[in-house]
């Protein structure tokens, strides 16, 4: 018999086999997990929150979400999608973004047929009690910093800084200087100087290597974060200006070049990506062009960590906010646009994909890709990513604190005080008293000045003048223990896909204030295992008809924590480039 049942979250319809019921699943539309419900009750289910799995009822969750929706909508709603380029000599539409002309409306919900994703039967060993928190590590290529508060001074300011190295080293651009300095999270200190040809750069880095711009002489260079030196350069078009450039941060490319075309002011705007190893247009991906939405100000791009999730901001007034992946195809990018207050200044408008994508931070709070929020309360104001998909951190701004929270639960576990920043409203009283007139437009972008560097225990900010990197040591599990307050959450980084005809093969790790925790496998495809280790194993079937596959690991200690760890698995035909 087949259960017919409805996402109270999205309205998405699914069908499944009668035998699932009681079973949870994730909704790919809005990720609201779900009970599937008894055959006969009804076509829809109340949904709980992720977080709030053991109990806590998600009427609070959806009625924010319901809210927010209903604000997008009034106040300028979910707008124009971006396309692919057919011709590569084409782009048009000032600062936009490209909208299909015509839009099907649907009559109803689709449903979704889960009989193909759910499992026929229970997996080899769903619960294993008694594993024991994992031994505090030391992650390769990182070293756990041990010594005090200290502040490095920079021989200039900032015009410019990005993380890479999958988070142990920040390239910092001093334009007045003519240099590129290169902060090594090992050693504590800037460990390379860089001069220049120009002061008109860009720079951006992935997890080997970072690239500058030299937009004067329109060439592109890439330098290896291991020997420090420059590997290879190469031209973009003479007629492209470039905008801005993004790159993740532990990724191997590619790079994404925000272009205006002087030669054609109808068609101005476009989207390359480029390889990073050879610095040529990636022929991977579509050029894209941005057609159809004005914006006021500049876009700015930003990328998650692994290079797969690209976000677009106005930074001027934050009325245009939008992501795309570019692991699918054909790119289906979300794009909002909203009706904003302009600011006086443009600090404190930023849309920020985490390490992965599957968390959005911003100068609101957290939110899926969806645009859902996905905070413990709302309200809680300024967040930024930290180099752990795990975590993610309060941004200070003229407090003293920095706060750390659970990316999976949205949950405060720890604080650490490391001194103002330094008021911004001080800065720009320096700002107008300053004979040189250093533009508000030319300070750092408020996202920029706070780093939580978890594998190195360190947080590094940067004052508002931009001079100065301040560097505090803070170790996680260390904190938690002199907070003598229990505490449950995993650790290691759980895989985003896997391919078919391949095995999957993943450890959890987490840290407890228990001895002795208790892991069961909640939601899983037929013949996935989990060892009495704690090893995730799963041969995929090279048949496997469905794209998605979600995953739910409980873990719950002797001391009542419980935690989740979710692993949304996009299923491939072959490995992704």
């Amino acid at each position: 018999m087949v259960i017919q049942f409805k996402c109270s979250g999205c309205g998405k319809g699914y069908q499944t086999r009668d035998d699932q019921a009681g079973e949870q699943i994730e909704c790919p539309q809005c990720q609201t997990l779900l009970t599937i419900p008894q055959a006969g009750t009804g076509p829809s289910i109340a949904a709980k929150s992720r977080k709030n799995l053991f109990g806590e009822v998600a009427g609070t969750f959806l009625m924010i979400g319901a809210i927010l929706t209903g604000l997008v909508l009034l106040i300028g709603g979910v707008v124009f999608l971006v396309w692919p380029d057919d011709d590569a000599d084409e782009a048009s539409g000032e600062n936009a973004v490209a909208a299909s002309s015509t839009t099907e409306v649907e009559s109803g919900p689709p449903v979704i047929d889960l009989i193909g994703t759910a499992p026929g039967s229970p997996p080899e060993l769903l619960t294993v009690s008694g594993i024991a928190p994992t031994e505090e590590k030391t992650e390769p290529g990182f070293t756990r910093y041990a010594g005090g508060q200290q502040e490095i001074k920079l021989p200039g300011v900032m015009a410019d800084l990005v993380a890479g190295g999958r988070g142990r080293f920040l390239v910092l651009y001093l334009k007045k200087q003519k240099q590129i300095a290169i902060y090594d999270a090992n050693e504590v200190k800037i460990v390379k100087t860089i001069p220049l040809e120009t002061d008109d750069a860009l720079i951006a880095a992935g997890a080997d290597a970072f690239v500058i711009a030299d937009r004067a002489a329109k060439k592109l260079e890439r330098w290896s974060f291991e020997s420090l030196e420059k590997e290879s350069e190469a031209p973009y078009p003479g007629h492209f200006q470039l905008k801005d450039m993004a790159l993740g941060y532990a990724s191997q490319g590619p790079i994404l070049l925000y272009f205006m075309n002087e030669n054609d002011r109808q068609n101005r705007y476009l989207l390359q990506f480029y390889d990073l190893e050879t610095l040529q247009t990636d022929p991977e991906y579509d050029r894209i062009r941005l057609t159809d939405v004005s914006s006021a100000g500049p876009l700015t791009f930003r990328a998650s960590g692994d290079g797969t999730v690209f976000s677009i901001t106005n930074s001027e007034d934050g009325n245009i906010r939008g992501l795309f992946n570019v692991k699918r195809k054909p790119l289906e990018p979300k794009i909002w646009r909203f009706n904003g207050d302009r600011q006086r200044f443009t600090e404190g408008k930023y849309f920020l994909p985490d390490m992965t994508g599957a968390l959005i931070l911003s100068d609101t709070g957290p939110y899926s890709p969806e645009y859902r929020y996905r905070g413990d309360k709302p309200g809680e104001g300024r967040v930024v990513p930290s180099t752990h998909p795990n975590f993610y951190v309060s941004h200070p701004l003229e407090d003293t604190r920095v706060e750390i929270f659970l990316a999976e639960s949205g949950e405060k576990i720890a604080s650490s005080i490391i001194g103002p920043l330094g008021r911004l409203s001080d800065e720009l009283d320096r700002i107008d008293r300053d004979p040189e007139r250093r533009r508000v437009k030319d300070l750092l972008p408020l996202e920029k000045r706070v780093h939580y560097i978890y594998q190195s225990d360190q947080i590094v900010t940067v004052p508002f003048t931009d001079d100065a990197l301040r560097i505090v040591p803070f170790s996680l599990v260390d904190a938690l223990n002199k907070q003598q307050q229990p505490y449950l959450f995993a650790t290691s980084v759980a895989p985003q896909s896997c391919v078919k005809g391949s095995e999957l093969d993943y450890q959890l790790e987490f840290q407890s204030s228990s001895p002795s925790v208790t892991v069961e496998l909640s939601a899983a495809p037929e013949g996935m295992t989990l060892s009495e280790t704690g090893r995730l194993t799963w041969q995929v079937p090279e048949t496997f008809a469905d794209k998605n596959v979600y995953v739910i690991i409980t873990l719950s200690a002797e001391d009542q924590q419980i935690a989740f760890q979710v692993l949304p698995l996009v299923v491939q035909d072959q490995e992704s480039g």
